[in-house]
């Protein structure tokens, strides 16, 4: 690998995590996306460990997340056109389906039924009713989430945009976060509620695709994101 400009030395927390011995996709896409300007997009290449030195470093105009030669993400810049589309925030949540043959981890970080508010994000997306295909949930602001401007800081809502994606377009499926583009548009007040919106955007083979959005407390859309998730065997998944 080529020498670049290191950018910044990281140890991810186990606090986190997506699954138990790795960081959350979206976290560590945020990570790497914080480097760049405007709309960024990040490649998971390898599951990033938790508790272990990492360096970010810029390397032939991209930014890269590894350990000495060993590469876990590389992220560039990227032009993003999305459609998001126009749900009510106020709508009726299902239920998933109860026979699944794989349920998200329930330490995630974003996701995880197991985490409380001020320790994970608790964005459980459900099914919207009348919506097929779409997810939604709220998302309660805890303080810890805040920059120095008392805004939710962005590689949080980067975190934000990830699991409510696989909710919509691989949920019953062992997958995991493969490509995330993102852009934030605006900044969102560390307080009160946002909601999160995550649609099916189709897919072939092992590869599913899907959008996600967040939107503030006064529903103006924050940032929006695409996604590709990749169907792996659940042994390479670490339960």
């Amino acid at each position: 690998m080529a020498i670049g400009e290191k950018l910044e030395d990281i140890i991810i927390d186990q606090r986190f995590n997506g699954p138990p011995t790795s960081g959350n996709g979206g976290y560590v896409s945020g990570l790497i996306g914080q480097h760049i300007d405007g709309a960024a997009e990040v490649s998971l290449k390898l599951p990033p460990p938790l508790g272990t030195p990492l360096n970010i470093s810029k390397i032939d105009g991209d930014v890269v997340l590894h350990s000495g030669e060993t590469v876990y993400g590389i992220g560039k810049e990227a032009s993003l056109d999305v459609t998001v589309p126009n749900i009510e925030h106020d709508s009726v949540f299902d239920d998933h389906p109860e026979n699944v043959k794989f349920t998200p981890f329930d330490t995630c970080f974003v996701c995880g039924d197991a985490r409380k508010i001020g320790d994970g994000l608790c964005i459980h997306a459900r099914p919207v009713r009348g919506h097929q295909g779409h997810v939604g949930a709220d998302w309660e602001l805890h303080n810890s989430l805040a920059d120095a401007r008392s805004c939710v800081d962005p590689v949080y809502i980067w975190s934000a945009l990830d699991c409510p994606g696989y909710a919509a377009c691989a949920y019953g499926e062992p997958a995991l976060l493969a490509r995330m583009t993102t852009k934030i548009i605006r900044t969102l007040k560390c307080s009160g509620k946002a909601f999160v919106l995550g649609w099916n955007a189709g897919g072939s083979g092992r590869k599913r695709f899907c959008g996600t959005a967040v939107y503030d407390q006064n529903c103006n859309l924050v940032a929006f994101s695409n996604a590709l998730w990749v169907v792996v065997k659940p042994e390479q998944i670490a339960v």
